[in-house]
């Protein structure tokens, strides 16, 4: 009678942990949407003005060819091609409104939680783990769409197009897996060469992660010769995109540091508080900033990072003995794959930024989205792996209960998170407007940098230059000078374009 019971209330459990999963997903995605439509900034700042002077400028008179996609500031520098495509279409369409890119970051996060529903949810969904796969894509859902870091994601628009090399190298690591599961090396190749195209040095890292993940699956299970044809393909594939990218054009004053200074510069961060830093800041801040703890007891920030961090360690020692016990699966590749990205990422951070800026600079809120990943891989490897059985010891079913537990918690927190960062609104509202105040007193008094904000970058350039752009801007009347601009963000100042300016391009066709 009660096996009869169960058989008919599975199916109604299921249900509901489905529509409350959604439920989540789209409240959290329309809260992000929201947010980054009406506080994400619009206005020119920090890398953007190098853009604008080497590619977009281009654009603009006419000029611009294939080459510019690639141009960087030295040879350590990212291209960042896809960035420059959001930048030609928002410049085209919208006049130069960066709010437009913040946008598009939050469709590549929500292209990402939908590539992440079908890899935890694509096959046995009413099964007996259907109830805890769903669970652990809402919580993945939380981490894509959340506020965390007072919304700093969603209000700087190039951290938010992070999410579109993220969703590129999903992609890319699903590809890698169907071609192992069919044997197609064309496939491949193809994949590794879009990848390492449009995603640079990034797509190296993943690239990297791939492999490290093919050579544990060679060793874990000798027969599957045909994985080392992948690599072979893989590495020549890779090879050629390096060579292309040897040509691209390096255009700025970055001067690239030897390697061996910023890591001669690492023991002494290391042993300045680094230690303990390195391992628990990129554990814990995608769970939660400090930030938040300004709106909370101050207690909060203190109490809770160490035992999370710690419970974070033993998942991540859970994680790779499931990656080497399990048989492997789309699931299991994928979250191998994102978790080393995650690894290969801090290490970039700590050789390129900490060594030179000090452990501080780990708690950089544009950080987040790149230490978030770990967050991901957990959560799909938990979503892949089978449920206990009706016969467990309480023990293991008390211990197998603490991810629930976790995942819970990491879901009513975003309600705090949430509204601390709207709770700012006023505040981002008051420092967008300065910058564009300033923009507008350099249309005319370029020399007069005496209050320029740090993230006006224009102000470092020499006269001539800084001169040039914001006259181009103000001519094009783009950005802070375009009257739909103005007319989408209330709060920024009125800026009179001059009588001879240009039309801007999204009148054109009027």
């Amino acid at each position: 009678m009660s096996s009869t019971t169960g058989l008919k209330t599975r199916p109604n459990q299921v249900f509901v942990m489905r529509l409350l999963a959604w439920l989540v997903a789209l409240i959290a995605l329309l809260n992000v949407v929201l947010f980054a439509w009406l506080v994400a900034s619009p206005v020119i700042r920090s890398d953007a003005w190098y853009f604008l002077d080497v590619f977009l400028k281009k654009a603009i008179v006419g000029q611009l060819g294939l080459g510019d996609f690639f141009v960087r500031r030295s040879v350590d520098d990212h291209a960042q091609p896809l960035f420059k495509l959001a930048l030609l279409l928002e410049w085209r369409f919208f006049d130069l409104d960066f709010m437009v890119e913040s946008l598009i970051g939050v469709a590549a996060a929500a292209a990402c939680a939908w590539v992440l529903h079908m890899l935890m949810l694509g096959a046995s969904r009413h099964d007996g783990g259907a109830a805890r796969r769903y669970l652990a894509w809402a919580s993945t859902c939380a981490v894509l769409f959340s506020l965390n870091a007072e919304g700093g994601i969603w209000t700087w628009s190039l951290v938010s197009l992070e999410y579109v090399p993220i969703l590129c190298i999903l992609l890319y690591l699903l590809a890698v897996w169907r071609a192992l599961e069919k044997q197609s090396l064309p496939l491949l190749i193809l994949a590794t060469l879009l990848l390492g195209i449009s995603c640079d040095d990034v797509g190296l890292l993943a690239v990297f992660a791939a492999v490290a993940i093919l050579l544990l699956i060679r060793f874990r299970i000798p027969d599957m010769r045909y994985v080392e044809k992948m690599i072979i393909a893989i590495c020549i594939s890779t090879l050629v995109v390096r060579v292309g990218y040897s040509y691209a054009p390096i255009h700025g004053a970055a001067n690239a540091q030897p390697l061996i200074s910023h890591l001669g510069a690492l023991p002494a961060q290391l042993l300045d508080g680094g230690w303990w830093k390195w391992i628990m800041l990129p554990l814990v801040l995608p769970v939660v900033h400090p930030s938040l703890s300004a709106s909370l007891p101050p207690f909060f920030w203190i109490t809770l990072q160490i035992p999370l961090a710690t419970l974070l360690l033993v998942a991540h020692v859970w994680f790779w003995r499931q990656a080497w016990r399990r048989g492997y699966s789309a699931p299991v590749f994928v979250a191998g794959g994102l978790m080393l990205l995650a690894y290969a990422e801090l290490a970039g951070i700590l050789v390129g930024r900490v060594s030179v800026h000090g452990n501080d600079y780990l708690y950089q809120p544009r950080y987040v989205v790149l230490y978030a990943g770990h967050l991901i891989a957990l959560l799909l490897m938990w979503a892949g792996t089978h449920p206990a059985k009706s016969g467990t010891q309480p023990r293991r079913a008390w211990i197998a209960g603490i991810p629930m537990a976790g995942c819970v918690a990491l879901l009513a927190l975003q309600i705090p998170i949430s509204i601390h960062a709207w709770n700012r609104r006023p505040y981002e509202y008051a420092y967008q407007a300065q910058l564009a105040y300033q923009i507008g007193a350099l249309a005319e008094h370029p020399a007069d940098i005496s209050h320029c904000l740090p993230e006006l970058q224009i102000c470092n350039r020499p006269l001539e230059k800084r001169t040039e752009l914001v006259k181009l801007l103000s001519d094009q009347r783009l950005n802070v000078f375009a009257p739909s601009v103005q007319q989408r963000h209330s709060y920024l100042p009125r800026l009179t374009p001059p009588a001879d300016g240009a039309t801007p391009p999204s009148e054109q066709k009027k």
